[in-house]
């Protein structure tokens, strides 16, 4: 929650999900998404890597922040990913999604 009321502080406009089949739903129903910013730990058979690993397979120019508090266990070289470790403020989140977007 901390997350999403800063980015949609930031300008943002935030499509929340529980866990990753949640967010395949919402988006499945929404506009074109540009960025996911996304947790590795999460409840249900799919972690964020996998969420972020299909999204990206859907929108090639899906731009990724994944977030963690401990080592990724495998590679995101191949999505490519930004990683933030936590704990991680909230404000410099936003710029790195800002700049990912400008790019």
């Amino acid at each position: 929650m901390v997350a999403a009321d800063a980015f949609i502080e930031a300008g943002f406009v935030v499509f929340e999900a529980e866990h990753a089949a949640h967010a395949l739903l919402v988006l499945a129903d929404s506009a074109h998404i540009h960025l996911l910013f996304t947790d590795v730990n999460m409840p249900g058979v799919m972690d964020g890597i996998g969420l972020a690993e299909h999204l990206k397979a859907a929108s090639p120019g899906l731009h990724i922040i994944i977030a963690s508090a401990l080592p990724i266990s495998r590679s995101i070289d191949h999505l490519p990913a930004t990683f933030v470790s936590k704990p991680y403020q909230m404000a410099d989140v936003c710029r790195t999604a800002q700049t990912l977007l400008a790019a």
